[in-house]
């Protein structure tokens, strides 16, 4: 999977599925925008990628800000020249606002749909022209499986990441013609720094001990998962695949109720 020569964007890229993504597409060739809200984590990945021998920019972004995408993009053009690759992994729940259906607040959709759903839109508005104009380009949007199968006390993030994949189908039918793919890949449950840094002997709470036994596997998926899955779909390896969506959740997706391991 050699992607020499190529310029990748990555919104999200400063931690977690992000930073995975991130180095790998480094590791095969990619030069990297590396987008998001904070700056210091962002400047650390970028440090990272250099030592790769790939060239790197830091680009603080809110991908909900159109302006901010514009400014991003703009950016990216005017350092490598043109985008050759754009992964949408920025986003994210409303935490700590976290509702059921029936409690749930308009700020709360609001939110949670521009960072998820509208902010995907705003960066890809921004890049398919040019991919279309050049009859070439790779699109890579990182939805869930709460987008495939509905999260209880979620409803807006399962919505906004349903849209995200039904943008994906709509977008790969309307630009297959000129060469520029679009895929989706849908995480489960994802090791993030809380539990890979968990202490010896630290207790996880039931509601993560049901969603270890939900991916059938008994554990979290790691970063890298993803990662693999996408240097992939944005390879030359992958020319002949785009609007489908992929997930990356054990079988948490098929409705498995009960955890068969030993």
């Amino acid at each position: 999977m050699n992607l020499a020569g190529r310029t990748a964007i990555v919104t999200g890229g400063g931690r977690g599925i992000g930073k995975a993504i991130t180095l790998k597409l480094a590791q095969q060739g990619a030069n990297l925008v590396i987008a998001g809200k904070t700056p210091e984590p962002l400047h650390a990945v970028v440090k990272e990628v250099e030592a790769l021998g790939r060239k790197a920019i830091a680009v603080p972004t809110d991908v909900s800000n159109y302006d901010d995408v514009k400014k991003m993009i703009a950016q990216a053009i005017e350092t490598f020249g043109q985008v050759d690759i754009l992964v949408n992994n920025a986003g994210g729940s409303a935490r700590q606002k976290m509702s059921l259906f029936c409690d749930s607040t308009e700020e709360t959709w609001d939110y949670v749909l521009g960072t998820n759903l509208k902010g995907v839109f705003y960066t890809c508005r921004e890049v398919v022209g040019p991919m279309l104009a050049r009859k070439s380009g790779v699109i890579i949007n990182i939805a869930s499986v709460a987008g495939m199968i509905g999260t209880a006390g979620q409803a807006d993030y399962s919505a906004a990441k349903a849209g995200v994949i039904g943008l994906t189908m709509a977008m790969a039918k309307e630009m297959a013609a000129s060469n520029v793919r679009i895929n989706c890949v849908s995480p489960g449950p994802t090791v993030n720094d809380a539990v890979a840094k968990k202490p010896e002997g630290f207790a996880l709470s039931p509601v993560t001990q049901e969603l270890f036994k939900s991916t059938g596997f008994g554990r979290f998926g790691a970063a890298e998962d993803i990662a693999n899955l996408v240097a992939f779909l944005v390879s030359d390896e992958a020319a002949f695949i785009t609007g489908q969506n992929y997930a990356v959740c054990g079988v948490m997706n098929l409705g498995i109720t009960q955890y068969l391991g030993a």
